[in-house]
């Protein structure tokens, strides 16, 4: 069953701070299954994949879409990944699904965003 503790979610939040100093996220846990990750702001022009809105929802299987962002992604993701296990009794990300029969395991669900639809990405200097 997906299940993420609060202190996984911290765990995902310090990792980005410190590998991405130059980008603001925020992290915020969504019920008990799952997290959503936003990139507020950065020296980052993401501005090729945003919508006319200022913000871009990320396809997390899919990143090799992205053009010149897909590294940056990609890293992004690995830490999404990775770090809750640093937490006490954390684990790492996992996905045992089988659609095909309609079978469900995962270790928890994420979403990127670049900006949110209330709040657009701002790009600094």
């Amino acid at each position: 069953m997906a299940y993420i503790r609060t202190e996984e979610v911290r765990e995902i939040r310090n990792a980005l701070k410190e590998q991405f100093p130059n980008l603001k996220f925020s992290v915020k846990k969504q019920h008990y299954s799952s997290i959503k990750v936003t990139i507020k702001k950065g020296d980052v022009d993401f501005s090729d994949i945003m919508r006319d809105f200022g913000y871009a929802d990320i396809n997390h299987y899919h990143l090799g879409q992205y053009g010149s962002h897909q590294h940056l992604l990609k890293e992004i993701d690995t830490v999404i990944k990775k770090a809750p296990a640093l937490a006490e009794g954390g684990r790492e990300w996992y996905d045992r699904s089988d659609a095909m029969t309609d079978y469900f395991d995962t270790a928890f669900y994420y979403n990127i965003s670049i900006g949110d639809y209330n709040k657009p990405y701002e790009k600094v200097a």
